[in-house]
């Protein structure tokens, strides 16, 4: 080995330790960047040559720029991530619903309901008193009017459900198209041996959000891109397959919301084209989103309207037994076929104070009769309208407050995955700042060789002459 193979020994080292440090400046710098994981360049020694029968290394290579990346936390990070993305939208809606059946200010359909029955058996002491009556069609307005907000509130959320899963949907298009994309990418750099890993990186990332939104399984190839499918139970559909992606769209699903308008449903046209699927999501954010578009609001409202089409039922049956000043029979509330829609249409039947039925009869009402004023006043007592309701927003309350405990559960084992994630690929200033340090005094004792043997040849070449 002559002194021109320590020149060339020390150029590569030169070159090598410049690339370390490139590696490092890279992983400084994207230390906050989401998705990231650390790089670290793998080094071996070059091929052997032989001088004078000993076998003599040539130097340095880089084997590989390697990035700290681990599978089985990935697929535990997706998994999370879609229970999380489940849970967050679920407390999400039933935080916006909470106020609605919330009964602190006393001035909710709790108590309106309990004012109503109350201005009956404040009638059944003056039967015949117009101020009384007044009260009591005016509770019965207030007591509509109650039904009707909290009917319609319930109703305004399904169909805020409904219209969100438009840019949802797009945002998950998007998401596909971009994982696509990088797997394209990713294949066509490892094929000229380039470094894709911050490419990789980035796809990683995105099924990470994408199993936010939907429960996906994924499988890395060989080539370096990777499949995402889904499966429900109506099938497994490939959301991406190479670099060609799938897509989710809406359509009507021949069904209507309570406000009238239609009920979306969601297809899937697989990766490399098909004929499109309607699916049914009960996973991650598009699943709750149908989860409480479907089931849980609509249980609200039907419990609501449930509770509008006894009243309105029962209340008719006792009032129009009764007789008003007019002596006429008639009911106190509009009459409804079915419960579907009673708490939204419900309404009052007159608005004449003398068709109030506080007597019971017969004919000729007899001065002071209250026999029908009482009974109605009992309604909310042997019937339990208050207890139902007092039901209906207790359960609700219990809805947003285990939500919320799930919430915080997800978040604490969301935070310890991303602490293991952190430890394995995250990116410690204090370790790369000392590769840093590490690998600029390597720099320099290469650059140090060269000049070293740079003297030592001018020697030579001063001995020749």
């Amino acid at each position: 080995m002559g002194l021109s193979a320590v020149l060339q020994i020390g150029t590569t080292g030169m070159r090598v330790y410049q690339v370390a440090t490139e590696v490092v400046s890279e992983n400084i710098a994207n230390v906050n960047t989401p998705g990231y994981s650390r790089q670290r360049i793998v080094l071996e020694t070059a091929e052997a040559s032989t001088h004078n029968g000993f076998p003599l290394g040539s130097g340095v290579n880089v084997a590989a720029v390697e990035r700290y990346y681990d599978a089985l936390l990935q697929k535990q990070l997706v998994n999370a991530s879609t229970t999380s993305g489940y849970d967050s939208k679920k407390s999400e809606v039933l935080q916006q619903i909470e106020p609605i059946f919330n009964e602190v200010a006393l001035d909710g359909l709790g108590a309106a309901i309990s004012d109503y029955f109350s201005s009956w058996q404040d009638l059944s002491v003056n039967p015949s008193g117009n101020a009384e009556r007044q009260a009591v069609l005016n509770q019965g307005q207030a007591l509509a009017d109650q039904f009707h907000y909290a009917a319609g509130t319930v109703s305004d959320a399904i169909t805020t459900q409904n219209e969100s899963l438009q840019p949802l949907t797009d945002e998950m298009n998007n998401m596909l198209s971009d994982i696509a994309r990088l797997n394209g990418q990713i294949k066509l750099t490892e094929l000229v041996s380039g470094n894709a890993n911050e490419m990789r990186d980035q796809r990683d990332y995105l099924v990470r959000q994408l199993s936010e939104k939907l429960a996906v399984s994924f499988t890395e190839n060989s080539d370096g891109s990777t499949d995402v499918s889904y499966t429900d139970a109506t099938g497994t559909y490939s959301l991406v397959s190479g670099s060609s992606a799938g897509s989710f769209s809406l359509v009507n699903s021949g069904t209507t919301l309570p406000d009238g308008s239609a009920r979306l449903s969601v297809q899937v046209t697989p990766a490399g084209g098909g004929a499109a699927a309607t699916i049914a999501p009960t996973t991650g954010e598009l699943g709750a989103t149908l989860t409480m578009r479907d089931t849980t609001l609509q249980g609200y409202l039907d419990e609501v309207d449930a509770l509008a089409f006894t009243m309105i039922n029962q209340v008719n049956a006792v009032h129009s037994a009764g007789y008003g000043l007019d002596s006429t029979q008639n009911n106190f509330f509009t009459p409804v076929a079915v419960s579907t829609g009673a708490a939204e249409s419900m309404a009052l039947a007159f608005t004449d104070i003398n068709k109030v039925a506080a007597a019971q009869g017969p004919l000729p009402i007899a001065t002071g009769d209250n026999r029908n004023a009482l009974a109605l006043a009992t309604l909310n007592r042997t019937n339990g309208y208050s207890d139902d309701y007092n039901k209906l927003v207790a359960q609700v309350g219990l809805d947003v407050q285990n939500a919320a405990t799930v919430v915080k559960q997800d978040a604490a084992f969301m935070k310890q995955l991303n602490t293991l994630r952190d430890s394995n690929s995250g990116v410690s200033l204090d370790e790369e700042l000392t590769d840093l340090m590490k690998y600029q005094r390597s720099y320099q004792a290469c650059a140090k060789l060269i000049t070293t043997a740079g003297d030592m040849l001018d020697i030579a070449v001063n001995l020749v002459r």
